[in-house]
């Protein structure tokens, strides 16, 4: 630890050597006064004999100190001070650095909250989703039986533990005589085991307790205990009701459970699991056992697997599959957050060059510095040294407002993106990896932005220098074409962005104005999930649903009421199913693969949807009628290509390993239009409309169009529900206006992220070739003096000034519309929408389109003409003699 001690005392060690000198000094001179000598002539002796005594404290300095180190220290004290100097300067250069970091501080706080940061349990990185894919299609994930599940569990060994859970579904909620409606999670026994957080109060499930009719326990979370029970020890033990049905409470979750990536639920139950019937809706998470990888893991399931279809003479037609859990909840996220990513880096590259661009150019006006300083013994890495320094000061400085602007930039970015787009709710706060993402970036930038210039400063002519210092510098052409260089590369990168915003924006605006297949302005639409006894049997589903829209449209002001299994915008989350055609061998493996609807007699004409062949359902189409259907466009073109489809007969595919049963099959009596599912960024799907009263469900939407105020009306409906049963509460209350909007949400958030960036480069771009245009100008002073003075027209001078900025920026544009067209064809994938696939970002643009990229060059070319004008008029009204006097 001496050396620290020397490094930080350094001044006193210094102070200490001084003074030992001197006494040594003075002892040789008290010597020679003693021998009989004059005490001047004694002192000029022991001078002689001790020499340059600057020079022998400077040497005795050498024996303890680091020179490299105190080198630094006085260029960083050295560096400061010039900035401090040109307060104009040093803030243009930081407040655009900071723009840069800061955009990439947001983002990198959102990757690292969404993408990178551990789970919250324990040794989270050991946690692995398992399920089962297709063989032949390895990206699809397929059915996992509650049997396949049970052999897993009680089969592995390169797994610590397996849990079973379905995601969370509304449920009501009785006790204490109030009735609520919350989120209700299945889980198998050991889920608190394998996540390694144990419960706070009370017991885990028993195994016993996955069996139907034994699963009357209820494990409530540590939050809804405190604020819907108020945290009541003697909870425990008492009983509430789920849907009617009596839950005994056996335990309390931890405060530490938490999900992220999955709505928090309220209360837990057990999974009850028939082996002998498919569990809809079963997912696993294993946990990894000692020095065993996923791999592993996924090659001895895969045996078991096998093993079980074998044994029960069942196609081997899937497969385990196994993943890291993290990474399986943010895979979909991923693509449009490396997107921002690498939008956002493009504005730290423009801020850096932008940045170089005014160190070169300060660099130039500080050569006779340079020269001086070099005249006077510094070297060239030494000169080096001290530009970069003063590079990495405004970087740092850069990066401590950037960190600001990004941890607030984090905030809003989550705040525009919502829970629905972002994969987890984990918090976005300034931690140490982003405080170690900022400082890598400042130091990286501060290289990219200080290297070029540090060099080009520090190649000092001596001569000219110092020859042309009374009449001030000029560049030489490396050095303007260096500087020419970093405004192209600028031009270009704004380019790509430009382009990239042109691209967004067109298809937002082709997403607005696509077809959506209904049109229902103002309706109102609203859930009914039914649970419980009194709603087991389809007859009763039926009967609940035909009373309730009937007193909806004894509503005055109500002129349609309809419901269907799933609305557009909505999905359909009820009802799938595979058919063939009667008589004909199937289209796929298998059949063909429809989302079924189940829907009122009026839900076409109510949601305005255009018949294009055949008629709708009507009311005769009824439970004890025959089984009649109607499919769209997209399922007619898919079944039958341009073949007639009315009157044929589908057949429904029964496949008991995934929990589909037989069907009776359905005669095709109609074809309609498609109607968007989700938005209109999404594969064509097949659609099978089936009567409601011969196919009732138990979860349906409403909806009602009316002309009353919306909160009248929803009073009304509730009125009605309620009135019915109090026990099946409404919910999911939107505007199918709503739902359109919230359909293009998306969209417009990318549009708006990629529009405010491009602005950001556009800005940036302007700044750099007006200093550019500015600092020619300065250097061709004396040029265009002479000009003038020999006749030249002032319009020639103009010309001549903005002809120069407009080579610059044509070669940008050339180097930028190359660059955009190869990133869209290396990236077309994670950008434009892929035929058959939820995945791409971009929905109805080409990734040659001409017009945008037209569009994005005339707009550049509009900002280097305007950024150019303003200081070449200043070319034009030079003085012909003052010119002449410049130098």
């Amino acid at each position: 630890m001496n050396w620290v001690k020397q490094l930080f005392s350094r001044r006193r060690l210094y102070h200490d050597l001084s003074d030992e000198i001197q006494e040594h000094l003075e002892e040789k001179i008290e010597e020679l006064v003693a021998g009989g000598m004059p005490r001047k002539e004694a002192a000029d002796a022991a001078r002689r004999e001790f020499g340059n005594l600057t020079l022998v404290r400077e040497d005795s300095r050498e024996v303890w100190r680091w020179p490299s180190i105190e080198n630094i220290f006085a260029d960083v004290r050295f560096g400061a001070r010039v900035l401090r100097k040109n307060p104009g300067f040093t803030a243009i250069a930081v407040l655009t650095l900071a723009i840069g970091i800061g955009a990439n501080t947001a983002i990198f706080s959102v990757l690292e909250s969404q993408l990178w940061h551990p789970l919250p349990f324990p040794d989270s990185e050991r946690l692995v989703d398992v399920h089962t894919v297709l063989r032949d299609n390895p990206k699809q994930w397929d059915v996992l039986s509650s049997r396949m599940f049970q052999a897993w569990r009680s089969q592995t060994r390169s797994l610590a533990g397996l849990l079973g859970y379905s995601y969370p579904r509304n449920r009501n909620l009785t006790a204490d005589g109030s009735a609520e409606r919350i989120l209700v999670m299945p889980v198998t026994s050991n889920f608190f085991e394998v996540l390694q957080v144990p419960l706070v109060r009370g017991r885990a499930f028993l195994a016993e307790e996955e069996t139907s009719g034994r699963d009357r326990a209820a494990i409530v979370s540590y939050s809804f205990w405190q604020n819907r029970f108020a945290s009541d020890p003697g909870l425990l033990g008492k009983q509430v009701l789920l849907d009617g049905q009596p839950y005994v409470v056996a335990g309390i979750t931890s405060p530490r459970l938490r999900f992220e990536f999955i709505e928090e639920p309220a209360v837990f139950v057990p999974l009850a699991m028939d082996s002998s019937q498919v569990t809809r809706n079963l997912y696993a998470i294993g946990r990894l056992a000692p020095d065993v990888t996923p791999q592993q893991v996924r090659e001895e399931l895969a045996v078991i697997f096998d093993r079980v279809l074998k044994s029960e003479g069942l196609p081997l037609e899937s497969t385990a599959a196994v993943a890291n859990l993290r990474e399986t909840w943010t895979q979909f996220a991923a693509q449009p957050l490396y997107f921002f990513a690498g939008a956002i880096t493009l504005v730290l590259l423009i801020a850096c060059v932008n940045t170089a661009g005014l160190l070169l150019a300060r660099g130039l006006a500080r050569q006779r510095e340079f020269a001086v300083r070099a005249t006077l013994g510094a070297g060239r890495a030494t000169l080096v040294r001290q530009s970069l320094i003063e590079s990495l000061l405004m970087s740092l400085a850069g990066g401590a407002v950037g960190t600001i602007f990004g941890i607030w930039g984090a905030g809003v970015l989550a705040k525009l993106l919502g829970p629905d787009r972002l994969p987890r709710t984990a918090p976005i706060a300034l931690n140490l990896s982003v405080l170690a993402f900022v400082l890598g970036v400042s130091i990286v930038s501060a290289l990219l932005l200080g290297i070029a210039p540090a060099l080009f400063a520090s190649h000092v002519d001596l001569n000219h220098t110092l020859r042309h210092a009374a009449r001030g510098l000029s560049a030489n052409r490396g050095q303007l074409r260096s500087r020419s260089t970093l405004v192209a590369v600028e031009v270009a990168l704004a380019l790509v962005l430009l382009f990239g915003a042109g691209l967004f924006l067109s298809s937002f605006v082709r997403l607005q104005e696509a077809p959506r297949g209904f049109d229902a302005p103002g309706a109102l639409t609203f859930r009914v999930d039914l649970h419980g006894e009194n709603y087991a049997k389809p007859d009763q589903m039926q009967r609940y649903f035909s009373i309730l829209t009937e007193q909806l449209r004894s509503i005055p002001g109500v002129r349609e009421v309809t419901l269907g299994s799933g609305l557009p915008l909505t999905g359909s989350e009820n009802l799938f199913g595979t058919v063939n055609v009667a008589g004909r061998p199937p289209a796929h493996k298998y059949g063909t693969f429809l989302t079924m609807h189940a829907i009122a007699p009026n839900y076409f004409q109510a949601l305005h949807m255009h018949l294009l062949a055949g008629r709708s359902l009507d009311s005769h189409d009824a439970e004890g009628a025959a089984r009649v259907a109607v499919i769209n466009r997209n399922a007619s073109q898919e079944l039958f290509g341009h073949e007639d489809p009315l009157g044929k007969i589908l057949e429904f595919v029964a496949q008991p390993q995934r929990g589909v049963l037989a069907q009776a099959p359905v005669q095709i009596v109609g074809v309609v239009e498609n109607a968007q599912e989700f938005g209109a960024n999404e594969v064509p799907f097949d659609d099978l409309y089936v009567p409601f009263s011969q196919h009732p469900v138990p979860s349906s939407y409403v909806l009602i169009d009316s002309n009353l105020p919306r909160g009248s009306l929803l009073a009304s409906i509730r009125a009605a529900a309620s009135s019915l049963d109090k026990d099946q509460p409404i919910f999911d209350v939107q505007t199918m206006d709503d739902r359109i909007t919230s359909s293009v949400q998306g969209a417009r958030f990318t549009m708006l992220i990629v529009a405010a960036l491009a602005a950001v480069a556009l800005v940036l771009v302007f700044v750099g070739i007006f200093g550019t245009v500015a600092y020619f100008v300065q250097q061709r002073t004396q040029e265009f003096g002479i000009r003038l003075a020999l006749g030249a027209s002032p319009a020639r001078i103009l010309r001549d000034a903005i002809a120069q900025s407009l080579a610059i920026g044509v070669v940008g544009l050339a180097i930028g519309v190359s660059s955009a067209l190869i990133l869209g064809r290396l990236l077309r994938h994670a950008l434009y929408l892929v035929p058959h696939e939820h995945t791409g970002m971009l929905y109805g643009v080409k990734i040659h389109d001409p017009l945008i990229m037209v569009g994005a060059c005339g707009l550049l070319i509009v900002v280097l003409l305007f950024a150019s004008y303003i200081p070449a008029r200043r070319a034009m009204r030079v003085d012909p003699m003052t010119a002449l006097r410049y130098e």
